[in-house]
């Protein structure tokens, strides 16, 4: 194994969100006498946007990248500087997003999300690669990260 891929779960809100603009474009696109070519540009661009994610990309070589894709297919990668990790953690953590501005206040302001996460720890700072609601997802992910690093995993949620 040369690398692992964490993908990072899109929020609640903003699926919500693209769902209904999505709908609202294919809508657009039968529903309307507008030129053609608006509509699939609209629907294209919508596409795009539903289809977003953010990623990041470990190496055993640890030249680690930021990886931008739409529907899995990779748009382009930056550097991901991290320092080399003295540990992994895997822990349930309590996760509180304000959304004071913009179109996701109006579905709500506050949102709280019980996740498990798999963090870096080096020293007293700490990287988050990893959030899930499922166990095994985060400790396979752990796991798989600790085999391409030689690193310790530290499992937090049995205490």
């Amino acid at each position: 194994m040369d690398s692992v891929i964490c993908k990072q779960e899109r929020a609640l809100k903003g699926r919500i969100l693209t769902t209904i603009i999505l709908a609202v474009a294919v809508l657009y696109l039968f529903q309307t006498s507008e030129p053609i070519l608006a509509r699939l540009i609209f629907l294209t661009i919508t596409l795009l946007i539903f289809g977003f994610s953010v990623s990041y990309k470990i190496n055993n070589d640890f030249n680690n990248q930021k990886l931008f894709s739409v529907f899995g297919a990779v748009l382009f990668k930056t550097k991901l500087e991290l320092d080399f990790p003295d540990y992994i953690s895997v822990f349930s953590a309590s996760l509180k997003l304000d959304n004071e501005w913009g179109a996701v206040s109006a579905i709500g302001t506050k949102e709280r999300h019980d996740k498990l996460v798999v963090r870096f720890f080096n020293g007293n700072k700490n990287f988050t690669l990893y959030k899930t609601e499922n166990y095994q997802k985060a400790l396979d992910k752990a796991n798989a990260l600790s085999t391409l690093l030689n690193i310790e995993v530290y499992d937090a949620t049995k205490e």
